[in-house]
């Protein structure tokens, strides 16, 4: 019976030892169990990933099968099935949202959730982002009133996933606000610049426009990312990064408002580079 080598792609026999093109060993991996893979997201535990690796290779079995290999510790027979059948579950039409249905988001610049393929002026929000505290109570009520329940937000423990499948031309991106509690610390978009008027230079040069902005608190019980889009599918995408009542001389604090630098940075480069 013939077999297709999980190195080369070419077909060989089952029986031998080993690829007579590329010379990879085949008699050890036949013997190894074959990996059912699940294709349906709450069933599949590596859906995240092969969704990754499909991003970066979406015509590329050879180093996704290898990616694969290595990320999961599968052998190369397993992880050729897995990605085989990955593939093979993806429809054959590209989102409508994508500027040209011949174009593949393929990511050069990633920032957390924001997904950046600079070649095609195109980016994502989709991923998960380290949230401190639950969905519950104030921010519950906030993601109702700011989103209209349309952020496509779900929780798990203290990592939220964010975002959609979906890509975005980079003139889509309207708007986005860094809101704490009621109050919006600071915001950009089409034609504004940076509250406190900074210049964005890195992901730390926004630190002016935002400091600048806000009043000293104790406490605050959310510190939200509003992204807002000229998309009906996806209007508006919430990123939360604290969801309970957190210290302001924490260091969760600390972190989640780093991290609100590093995402708006990325946000605002997006925005003027229309």
């Amino acid at each position: 019976m013939l077999i297709t080598c999980p190195e080369c792609g070419k077909e060989i026999s089952d029986r031998a030892v080993s690829c007579p093109n590329c010379g990879f060993p085949i008699a050890t991996q036949s013997d190894t169990p074959v990996m059912q893979v699940n294709t349906n997201d709450d069933a599949n535990p590596y859906q995240d990933l092969l969704e990754e690796i499909y991003s970066s290779y979406p015509k590329d079995k050879i180093n996704a099968v290898k990616v694969f290999s290595q990320q999961t510790g599968e052998s190369l027979i397993n992880s050729k099935k897995a990605i085989d059948d990955y593939y093979k579950s993806i429809p054959p039409t590209i989102s409508s949202v994508c500027p040209t249905p011949v174009i593949h988001f393929r990511a050069t610049k990633k920032l957390g959730p924001v997904q950046v393929d600079e070649n095609n002026r195109l980016f994502k929000i989709q991923g998960k982002v380290t949230t401190v505290g639950k969905k519950g109570g104030f921010f519950k009520g906030a993601m109702a009133v700011s989103t209209l329940g349309m952020s496509n937000l779900v929780m798990s423990g203290n990592k939220t996933k964010v975002g959609t499948k979906d890509c975005y031309d980079f003139s889509d991106l309207v708007s986005y606000e860094l809101l704490e509690d009621d109050s919006i610390v600071t915001s950009g978009g089409v034609g504004q610049a940076l509250v406190g008027g900074a210049v964005f230079g890195a992901a730390g040069a926004i630190a002016g426009g935002i400091t600048g902005k806000r009043t000293q608190k104790k406490k605050v019980n959310s510190l939200i990312i509003k992204v807002t889009l000229n998309n009906f599918n996806a209007p508006c995408i919430m990123i939360p990064l604290i969801s309970k009542a957190t210290k302001t001389d924490s260091k969760d604090y600390q972190n989640a408002f780093s991290q609100a630098h590093q995402i708006l940075a990325m946000l605002d480069v997006i925005t003027h580079n229309k």
